[in-house]
């Protein structure tokens, strides 16, 4: 509640005037007097704030704690639904809090959300207990009707039950963030035994909650399960009742914020963001002096500042106002990586609640506690252990780290995530051993018999996960309560919230998936009904897995002499060669590009089967569009390098491109679940998907291109801005970086072609697109983990360096009409332009600009002549993979590989031979050359164009052969038989070409991102790539033109969809003769190209 101070001299008489000293700034009293800090706020008004906390906690896990067991007894649902369905509820009300935040901080205020907010909980309540009575009512009938049909409840029933779960989730989404932060505001920040007492408040704000909560799990579970619903939904109802009457009762001792004349808070920190985005291209803000303040982070929002009209009509954001906004730009890294602890929080009240459910929960021969009790473990462990860290734990830290709170917050929040890891594989491991146990005892296939292994089994757990609350639940509170503007707590509390909201969506999301793709063909679920046919623990280890890493901690400010040049950490602090960048940085990048690249090859590998399998297009047909595709994803980069170097840097372009890649992938999924091919079993004519089907698969296809359009220039660009040039270690730990990205590349395209391809070849294709998606997503968490270490490029004043560069070829191609200077490409190299004449050009185009122009110019000719190479490079996703579909593949009696991950021989070629270049041909080069490369970079591609056209040569040599094969044994005529030759006798070309990748595709890499300058190194790497790409869109026109000249007169043509009447080999043989002719123009280029630093290769 926001109440205007009364400033009227005749309201407070002399002998009512506190002394000034005692007064609360800022606040009033309930009379709307100035608050006075001796009768109002403090302990007194925040044990009124516990109280109710405590009331509202108890009737919250009355209905959570054991709604599972409602959901699958009288609603009569699966054990994944169930879950599904308490977890979407769980994210529900944990989200709510937002809106509910937004309200009280907007209009509301604090006091009058809680009095709203409560009603409409008790309303919830009421008609949950009225739900139940009703399902009573129909459970009784049901038992003396003998017709088990009439059992289900009826929808109507059903409807009324969520309608009111949902309505108490909107009162507990009003409820929750202001209580706890109203609580808070009873607390002066200005004043030291207040503040101190603050820190203190949210400890025993938990502890007193855990209590509500412990006897809530204790007393409630067991009237719901041994005496009746209707009474377990009913006491919580009186509950909150009491609740709002104790909330009542405190107002005449509560502190409330006084109304400030500032706009709404979101639109003042909306308006930063917009205003922004109006000014994105204008220069960098100027403060006046008197408000200088450190704000180097998030500098693109110092834009803000500037007037967005050129007559001054919208004024500029003040300094306040952006800092506040960079606050809350601030938190969201923090928020993500507390994803998967939230995730792991959420199993608490339903799979945890379902294992305890079949074990031996007897105390006494005649009691036995209910499962969902197990839950009040943590709730026990939290009040004992919340005195231990305040009063033992908080002094033994401040002895150590001489700070006034022990550990930061962010320290504390981490130590939770990490506890939390120890706990999922101690619940893994105790779900082995339940399953071990169930089969011993031959229980398997009796879902309803008690495993005899006690459920004191489960005790480990439930304390670990008592003992990472405390840890990071009350420090995340704590966090988002101090981090965020004055007139945003609300909000703050409901960003924590809004963690374990999302988590538990993103927990039903895995619960989904991961059931649909473990239950198909008959087989049984990981979470089965049958939890003793189910395998909870393999989703335990999962969830380990996915929170290992979560890590959050913070470094100590290092030397001055340490600095980076042109960089900034991930606080707009100078960035520091000792605590940010080098391999350190570099590792996660890699470990993003792993896992995009097993992504992307997973789809790109064994596209071509999916186009003429599911979706029945020819092979010609096919292989153009794969080529097309191939070709687009390899150009697109060049657009996604000009956004990120033009406008939103490479860090922000790669999360924008990730979001984007998921996107796509998710619509793969669908498109592929969409059209199931094997209900075409019956009717012949359902086989052909339908128009829009495949519209909507080639334009999720597409997008996925457009993400990696974006993603893949800059994320091996910002991997390689994490060495520093000038410092000599570093200089040479980034020629190696190349080699070692390739390999980790390869590592992954391995494991992408070899599994997914598996998957699509025997399980389903929907499958394996649904797997690519949660990698993805698992690239993004996996990039954000490394935002602390990195090093960023300091953004400058200068003009956008296209526009500069654009300049200097104007300016130049003006030269050349009035000197008739020679300005074809092929002279570009040898310019010599006098710099005299460049200072006369108009706009002052300087020295530099010009440089740069000439250097992209240089560039040309090597682009052009590696196309041929990437033609051949074309062939390997597409005629190869045909290729081998039609020989024998077969590796035992009973199992053959699928044609695709033949690519993995390129792969593992690459994994195998990067070492050995790198510690065994390099040395012995840079001994005979005396080089510190060993060999220049133009002469590492060229080795490998010529060996791409020895590897094409083999390939119509063993083409020849097989078609040779496929006549001798009278198969020219039989498309579908297997020629008699093994798929090995591939081998030789896919393993001449992954020779040939780690000459000719790194080296690219590393020679475009280092031939252009430092401003347009996305675009250096985009070039590289898209040297790939038009040689798809080449290889592709190719394909199209030779199929019709070949195909014409009635004759096969050269890529019949009969390959034995086809011949890919006269394709192959024109391939090498282009591979033979580029190669010569390369070498005459290459011979006398000038690199920027000015070497000349012999």
């Amino acid at each position: 509640m926001t109440i205007t101070a009364v400033t009227g001299g005749g309201d407070i008489t002399e002998l009512e005037a506190p002394l000034l000293d005692d007064v609360v700034r800022g606040s009033v009293d309930f009379n709307g007097r100035p608050a006075v800090r001796s009768k109002s706020g403090c302990w007194t008004s925040a044990y009124f704030m516990i109280g109710v906390e405590v009331a509202e906690r108890f009737a919250y896990y009355g209905i959570s704690a054991n709604l599972i067991s409602y959901l699958t007894g009288p609603l009569g649902q699966s054990t994944a639904a169930a879950a599904a369905n308490v977890n979407a509820w769980s994210g529900t009300a944990s989200l709510l809090p937002l809106l509910g935040g937004f309200i009280a901080d907007s209009f509301l205020g604090r006091y009058r959300t809680i009095i709203v907010a409560s009603v409409i909980y008790i309303l919830g309540l009421g008609f949950l207990t009225l739900s139940a009575a009703l399902s009573s009512s129909h459970s009784s009938a049901c038992e003396s009707n003998e017709n088990n049909s009439g059992c289900s409840p009826p929808t109507i029933e059903v409807v009324f039950f969520f309608f009111s779960l949902y309505l108490v989730a909107f009162g507990q989404g009003g409820h929750k963030p202001c209580v706890c932060a109203f609580g808070a505001d009873q607390f002066d920040e200005d004043d030291k035994k207040e503040r101190k007492a603050k820190s203190s408040f949210f400890n025993w704000w938990y502890f007193s909650m855990a209590s509500g909560v412990f006897f809530a799990q204790l007393v409630l579970s067991y009237v719901q399960e041994n005496m009746s619903w209707e009474l377990g939904f009913g006491i919580p109802a009186i509950f909150m009742f009491l609740a709002l009457v104790v909330f009542l009762l405190g107002s005449v001792t509560y502190r409330f914020s006084m109304i400030s004349d500032q706009r709404n808070p979101f639109v003042r920190i909306g308006m930063v963001f917009v205003n922004a985005a109006r000014n994105w291209n204008s220069a960098s803000a100027e403060n006046d002096e008197d408000e200088q303040i450190l704000h180097t982070k998030s500098s693109f929002l110092d834009r803000a500042f500037l007037e967005s009209s050129k007559e001054g009509r919208v004024r500029g954001s003040s300094i306040h106002d952006v800092e506040d906004a960079k606050a809350i730009l601030r938190l969201v890294p923090i928020w993500c990586t507390c994803l998967a602890y939230a995730i792991v929080f959420a199993q608490a009240s339903t799979l945890f609640t379902k294992q305890g459910a079949t074990m031996d929960r007897a105390i006494t021969s005649s009691f036995e506690i209910p499962a969902a009790s197990l839950q009040s473990i943590i709730h026990i462990c939290v009040v004992i252990f919340v005195p231990i860290y305040d009063r033992v734990l908080v002094p033994i830290f401040r002895a150590i780290t001489k700070k006034p709170v022990g550990i930061t917050m962010l320290q504390r929040i981490g130590t939770g995530i990490f506890i939390s890891v120890l706990l999922m594989v101690t619940a893994a491991l105790v779900e082995s051993k339940r399953l071990a146990t169930a089969e011993e005892h031959g229980l398997v296939d009796e879902p309803d018999a008690v495993v005899p292994m006690s459920a004191w089994w489960l005790t480990p757990q439930y304390l670990l996960l008592g003992v990472a609350d405390v840890f990071t639940v009350i420090g995340l509170q704590e966090f988002f309560y101090d981090q965020v503007p004055a007139d945003l707590k609300s909000i703050g509390l409901a960003l924590y919230l809004s963690v374990f909201g999302v988590g538990s969506f993103m927990s039903s999301f895995l619960i989904s998936v991961i059931d649909e793709a473990t239950g198909g063909d008959g087989g049984d679920s990981w979470f089965s009904s049958n939890l003793n046919r189910g395998h909870i623990d393999y989703f335990y280890w999962l969830l380990a897995g996915i929170t290992t890493g979560n890590e959050i901690s913070e470094a100590e400010p290092p030397l001055l002499n340490d600095v980076v040049r042109n960089a900034v950490d991930y606080s707009g602090q100078p960035a520091h060669r000792s605590n940010s960048g080098y391999w350190k940085s570099a590792s996660f990048i890699i470990g993003v590009e792993v896992v995009e690249r097993l992504t992307h090859y997973g789809i790109s590998s064994n596209l071509v089967t999916y186009l003429t399998g599911p979706l029945g297009q020819s092979t010609a047909a096919a292989a153009a569009n794969v080529n097309a595709w191939s070709g687009t994803v390899s150009f697109l980069p060049l657009l996604g390098a000009f956004l990120a170097d033009s406008f939103l840097g490479r860090f922000r372009m790669i999360i924008a491109a990730s979001l984007l890649y998921i996107l796509g992938l998710g619509f793969l999924f669908l498109a592929a679940t969409f059209f199931n091919s094997s209900n075409c079993q019956m009717d012949g004519n359902k086989c052909s998907p339908s128009q829009f089907q495949i519209i909507f698969f080639f334009l999720s296809l597409y997008l996925v291109a457009f993400a990696q359009g974006g993603h893949k220039p800059c994320v091996q660009a910002f991997g390689a801005d994490q060495f520093d040039e000038e410092d000599k270690k570093e200089r040479k730990s980034k020629s190696t970086f190349f080699n070692w990205w390739y390999f980790c590349v390869c590592v992954s395209v391995s494991v992408g072609i070899l599994g997914l391809n598996y998957i699509e070849d025997n399980l389903s294709w929907g499958l394996c697109f649904g797997i690519s998606c949660l990698v993805m997503f698992f690239a993004l968490v996996l990039f954000l983990l490394g935002i602390r270490t990195y090093r960023y490029s300091m953004e400058t004043d200068e003009v956008n360096p296209f526009v500069r560069v654009a300049r200097a070829f104007v300016k130049l191609a003006r030269a050349r009409r009035r000197e008739g200077l020679c300005f074809c490409v092929c002279e570009a190299k040898s310019i010599e332009v006098d710099h005299q004449r460049v200072e006369s050009m108009e706009n002052g185009d300087n020295m530099l600009d010009v440089d740069e122009a000439k250097a992209l110019l240089n560039l040309v000719p090597i682009w052009f002549t590696c196309l041929g190479y990437a033609v051949v490079y074309s062939q390997n996703s597409t005629l190869y993979t045909k290729q081998g579909a039609t020989m024998d593949r077969y590796i035992t009696s009973s199992f053959q590989i699928p044609a695709a991950s033949l690519l993995s021989c390129i792969s593992l070629t690459i994994v195998v031979f990067v070492p050995i270049y790198d510690r065994l041909l390099i040395p012995i080069a840079r001994a005979m050359t005396k080089k510190p490369t060993g060999i220049s970079m133009l002469q590492r591609i060229g080795t490998g164009l010529f060996l791409s056209f020895l590897s094409i040569v083999i390939a119509a040599v063993v083409e020849h052969k097989r078609l040779a094969a496929a006549a001798a044994h009278g198969l020219i005529d039989e498309p579908h038989e297997t020629v008699p030759m093994s798929v090995w006798w591939l081998g030789p070309q896919y393993v001449l070409f992954g020779v040939a990748d780690v000459f000719t595709l790194v080296g690219l890499q590393e020679f475009f991102y280092d031939q252009v300058s430092s401003e347009l190194k996305s675009i250096g790497i985009a070039l590289g790539l898209s040297v790939t790409g038009v040689g798809g869109f080449l290889s592709s026109f190719l394909i199209y033109v030779v199929d019709r000249v070949s195909s014409g007169g009635g004759r096969h043509s050269w890529f019949s969809d009969n390959l034995n009447r086809a011949h890919l080999d006269y394709f192959y043989w024109l391939l090498a003769g282009i591979s033979a002719v580029e190669f010569a123009a390369f070498v005459y280029f290459a011979r006398s190209f000038r690199y920027r630093r000015g070497l000349v290769v012999a």
